[in-house]
């Protein structure tokens, strides 16, 4: 790994891809912010002058979840113009999000959220809420132009949205790896299109 100076933004996105690499194999007390350092051929000292110390870094983590999940409504929004279709991307990009950052589950679930730390906590509740309230409006603009259901709650939609993605990452955790997040998601996907738009694949009701 490269030790040349970088911009801060740049370097602090390094540290946090490098936990999340870590986080991969270790759990999420176990992770030092010399390893994290060594996973970048760097000291110490130099991940120090990005963050305070480990919690900083653990919020970070939580911050470029975020930013992951934001970039994936701006993207599909871009190329999807049908909100159902949008839905089902979101679902697809989901799918890729957890096979292929095994550490993001792990933060997401582990002690060091839910445990001691309420201002964590509380960060994950509005990372959670802003993402609900981003399929709320995908859905009410969906509903407005004909695409899903209008007598259907836009809030308890996008939950049930989220239900699907919930389960799928826990047990893909909980089975370290081995779960089948594309497949649950292959199988959920038809049922949930059917309450969306009422009908079915085909298209018939």
């Amino acid at each position: 790994m490269t030790t040349e100076k970088l911009s801060s933004g740049i370097r602090k996105e390094q540290i946090v891809e490098a936990a999340l690499h870590i986080l991969s194999d270790n759990e999420v007390k176990k992770l030092k912010v010399t390893e994290i350092a060594a996973h970048l051929g760097l000291a110490p000292s130099a991940l120090y002058r990005h963050f305070k110390n480990r919690d900083a870094i653990l919020s970070a983590i939580l911050e470029h979840i975020r930013g992951k999940l934001y970039r994936n409504i701006v993207n599909v929004r871009q190329i999807r113009e049908n909100a159902v279709d949008r839905l089902h991307e979101l679902l697809v990009r989901h799918s890729r999000l957890i096979i292929q950052n095994q550490g993001i589950p792990r933060i997401v679930f582990s002690d060091e959220l839910w445990g001691q730390k309420r201002i964590r906590r509380q960060q994950m509740f509005f990372i959670v809420s802003s993402y609900l309230a981003e399929l709320e409006e995908i859905i009410r603009e969906g509903q407005a132009k004909g695409e899903i259901r209008s007598s259907l709650e836009p809030g308890a939609v996008a939950r049930m949205f989220f239900g699907i993605v919930q389960p799928a990452a826990l047990l893909w955790h909980m089975s370290e790896g081995q779960f089948d997040v594309e497949g649950h998601f292959s199988a959920a996907w038809p049922l949930f299109r059917l309450l969306l738009t009422g009908k079915n694949e085909r298209g018939s009701g």
